[in-house]
């Protein structure tokens, strides 16, 4: 490690393998070493991550902000936040999460900018920019300041790897991005705590892992994390490591308490339910063929850190097949987690502080809870489960460039040697372009989903969303009839190979029987939307599709009665009291007709298609004032006014 720079601004790199007994945060005037490596690393992450900023909504952007009923009340919901389940906003569901931190600050954001995702998309830079900033100064304090030139690539490594695109594009893994970053501030403030002995720093310290668990609950691993840090790596005051774990096992233990408390105050405290399509792993043929596709999925995961293409939003049934331990995959991916393990403990035995171990066993912690083995989780595979477990993947990579590349000096400055640079700069250009690429593609669902069905034509859920897009916010917009009807039938081609990936899905039935709707073929129509309900008796967009077919047949009856049946299931259904406002229309009854539509409004008043048919009603009545006043109402709405 170099020592502090002198007047003339000259390093003198040690070259006996030990560094100079600097500390985190240089003394001296003027801007400490550590502090400009980590702000350098920031603006790195910054950089990569820019071409974000002028990206949309996409995928659960609008469930948890754009379309969420309590985020777009702004700052007034921030109470209601911290003491309703995560999904309150959007849907009721039994098994609910907790997740308050990312949407307070969405509701901040949506107060600042209504409707727009520039601030969503900035402050999702700025965190993982401060994460990666804290990642570097954790594992140069880790190794005491004698590995800095490690902790620099793997902290650039981590900033710049394609596989967290997910994470960072994705607006609504702001949850993600806050978990790491109150994680790793935590264990830099219990660091200092170890130095310095001051209560004040291991109450902050557990403060900030409680920012963690507010944020997402999978920084429970970091219960194993902690004591496995300050027990073996940083053990120079047993006491203070005790005093550490049992603040960070308190701190787990009062979130759950307060976990708990909200969500039995909502009915959500319940077993998970996981359906087939959030995790195929629910239906495997078997208990072998589960346990074998589970492990072939970690080894997708070591695959993906290695080589990151393709990458794709979804992995759902089929992008992955199920396998049994005749795969050649599956046994390649046990051997490689069981010679991880062995060879960690080995190090471990050996050297309590061998850095290899560290980064292999903090990798197999956190993966571990995204396993699928221990219990099954809300699906099979995703990106952003890697996201921590990254840390440890990078970690090797800069140990293995230190060991082959830097003999024994440890300073940055080591870094600017012609051998480190030809490994180092081709492998960072590589990440950064995969990176920027892929950010494009997040730019809004329609380019997502395009980009993902090239490399996942298999997954049926990647098809139907492709397929949903088109044949409904597409459509919505488009004004051009040909046009219209050009991108229902490419919407069509891709919902019915969802169907033929997997033929009970009864989402895509009833998209697709919503598609032939709107191209006037009703008995194709109401054969898929019974096929949903079929598959699903309680699917309430099903129920109402279905309500549109028997409208539009002149059954208005069955009509009204099967949106009964829908508002049995969900009483808000704002679509359902709609139509039977305009079936009571059709029939003659205005006033049931106008009973409904004022429900409907009450439901959603922003709801645009009960004003028209409230104009409607009021038309077939003779009130003409009535008629401009609505119409009047639907030209605001329909300008944004």
């Amino acid at each position: 490690m170099a020592k502090k720079p002198n007047p003339k601004n000259i390093s003198r790199p040690v070259t006996s393998g030990k560094s100079a007994d600097i500390p985190p945060l240089a003394e001296g005037k003027g801007m400490s070493l550590n502090a400009k490596i980590a702000i350098f690393l920031g603006v790195i992450a910054c950089i990569i991550y820019c071409n974000t900023l002028s990206n949309g909504y996409v995928l659960d952007d609008f469930t948890v902000i754009k379309n969420n009923s309590i985020v777009t009340k702004g700052v007034s919901a921030i109470g209601e936040i911290f003491t309703t389940p995560y999904r309150r906003g959007w849907f009721i569901t039994n098994n609910d999460l907790y997740r308050p931190l990312s949407l307070v600050m969405f509701a901040v954001e949506w107060s600042m900018a209504k409707g727009s995702p520039y601030p969503g998309h900035l402050m999702n830079i700025l965190v993982f920019a401060g994460g990666v900033m804290l990642l570097f100064l954790f594992l140069d304090e880790l190794f005491e300041q004698k590995k800095k030139a490690v902790a620099f690539i793997a902290a650039l490594l981590f900033a710049l790897h394609p596989i967290h695109t997910e994470v960072v594009a994705n607006i609504k893994s702001r949850d993600e991005l806050l978990c790491f970053f109150f994680a790793f501030l935590s264990l830099n403030i219990f660091l200092r705590y170890v130095k310095s002995g001051k209560m004040a720093q291991l109450v902050l310290g557990a403060f900030c892992f409680l920012l963690s668990f507010l944020s997402k609950e999978t920084v429970i691993t970091f219960v194993a994390v902690i004591p496995f840090i300050f027990f073996f790596y940083r053990n120079e005051d047993k006491k203070r490591s005790l005093f550490i774990t049992i603040a960070s096992v308190v701190t787990a233990v009062i979130f759950l308490a307060i976990r708990y408390s909200v969500l039995s105050n909502y009915g959500a405290n319940t077993s998970s339910h996981v359906s087939f399509m959030d995790n195929m792993l629910t239906k495997a043929p078997s208990a072998a063929s589960a346990l074998a596709t589970e492990i072939l999925i970690l080894g997708n995961y070591v695959k993906l850190l290695f080589v990151p293409y393709p990458l794709i939003c979804d992995y759902s049934y089929n992008s992955i097949p199920f396998a049994t331990f005749a795969n050649i995959g599956v046994i390649i991916s046990l051997l490689l987690y069981v010679f991880l393990a062995v060879y960690s403990v080995i190090r471990l035995i050996k050297n309590k502080k061998d850095p290899y171990a560290f980064g292999i066993i903090f990798f197999l912690i956190t993966i571990s809870l995204f396993s699928n083995i221990p219990f099954l989780i809300g699906a099979a595979m995703a990106e952003r489960f890697v996201f921590f477990a990254s840390v440890g993947f990078c970690l090797l990579i800069g140990l293995v460039i230190e060991q082959l590349l830097m003999a024994g000096e440890t300073s940055v400055v080591v870094l600017k040697k012609a051998k480190i640079l030809a490994v180092l700069v081709p492998l960072c250009l590589i990440y950064a372009g995969i990176a920027t690429a892929r950010n494009n593609d997040w730019l809004d669902n329609v380019t997502l989903f395009k980009a993902d069905v090239v490399n996942a034509p298999n997954d049926a859920r990647v098809n139907y969303y492709l397929g949903t897009e088109m044949v409904t916010e597409m459509v919505q917009k488009e004004g051009n009839p040909v046009v219209r009807r050009q991108l229902l039938d490419e919407g069509m081609v891709y919902l019915k190979k969802a169907l033929v990936v997997y033929p009970d899905y009864d989402d895509a039935h009833a998209a697709l029987g919503d598609a032939y709707f709107k191209i006037g073929v009703y008995d194709s129509a109401e054969l898929h939307d019974k096929r949903a309900l079929e598959l699903n008796p309680k699917f309430v967009v099903a129920i109402n599709n279905l309500a549109g077919v028997y409208f539009m047949g002149n059954r208005y009856d069955e009509a009204i009665q099967i949106c009964r049946k829908a508002l049995e299931l969900n009483p808000k259904f704002v679509n359902a009291y709609s139509n039977m406002g305009l079936c009571y229309l059709r029939k003659g009854q205005f006033d049931s007709s106008l009973k409904n539509l004022y429900k409907a409004i009450d439901a959603d008043p922003n709801f645009i298609s009960s004003y028209e048919n409230m104009s409607l009603t009021y038309r077939a009545m003779g009130k003409i004032d009535s008629v401009k006043k609505y119409e009047e109402i639907v030209r605001n709405k329909k300008s944004g006014n």
